[in-house]
């Protein structure tokens, strides 16, 4: 008989999966404090970027029913979440009259990466939390806090950053930056990935100093895209 997830051990998963990076979009936030988006739109993003799993999940069955394997399935898997995520954060936000700066861009795709982080998050601990195993949840939970969820995050502002570079150009270079961050940050998260995978008995701290300090540079980039102008 299948174990059952206790109230107790759902809220553990719930609070450390959703929580933590909840705790990171209000960090991305303060970037924007000067000039904040309406609550109900990042809401909606976010709630938007967490349902948007439950579209990769199929592509990814897809991919394994297929028998693609190695680097293949890690490249795909990591243009499937990229793809659908903008994807949906340019139906939810990217018309709205609200985006009219050059950093709003990355503000929108961080905050629907970060549901898509969340959402992924209380997935990925389903599992431990049928073995009622909190201290694993807790430790698991911490460790995609401080890896995937900057990931998703990080990539997202990167793709929002070469936007916000052009926000006065034409639609035409909008579109050739687009494709150029999405390029940028389906590469990054496969070559993220295929390192995890590899090495996964070094990958912890090295891996988090290595998205530290993208994530120190792109702070860096958002003042100078603040700074964009006609």
């Amino acid at each position: 008989m299948a174990n059952l997830i206790t109230t107790d051990v759902l809220w553990v998963v719930l609070v450390t999966g959703i929580v933590p990076t909840v705790l990171w979009l209000f960090f991305w936030l303060r970037e924007d404090r000067f000039n904040p988006e309406p609550r109900g739109l990042l809401i909606l993003t976010f709630i938007a970027g967490a349902l948007s799993v439950f579209l990769v999940l199929p592509l990814e069955g897809i991919v394994k029913d297929l028998g693609i394997m190695g680097t293949h399935r890690v490249f795909i898997f990591a243009a499937a979440e990229e793809l659908v995520k903008f994807l949906v954060v340019f139906v939810i936000a990217f018309r709205s009259r609200y985006l009219d700066e050059p950093v709003d861009y990355a503000v929108y795709l961080i905050t629907g990466a970060i549901g898509f982080a969340a959402a992924e998050n209380v997935m990925f601990l389903l599992q431990p939390a049928l073995q009622q195993d909190i201290s694993f949840i807790i430790e698991t939970g911490t460790l995609r806090f401080l890896g995937a969820s900057i990931l998703h995050s990080v990539l997202a502002a990167i793709l929002g950053l070469c936007l916000g570079f052009v926000f006065y150009k034409s639609r035409r270079t909008k579109i050739v930056f687009g494709f150029l961050g999405l390029g940028i940050a389906i590469i990054l998260h496969t070559i993220f990935n295929s390192f995890i995978i590899k090495y996964v008995e070094i990958n912890g701290l090295l891996t988090l100093g290595i998205l530290w300090i993208v994530t120190l540079v792109i702070i860096a980039m958002f003042e100078r895209v603040r700074r964009v102008n006609h």
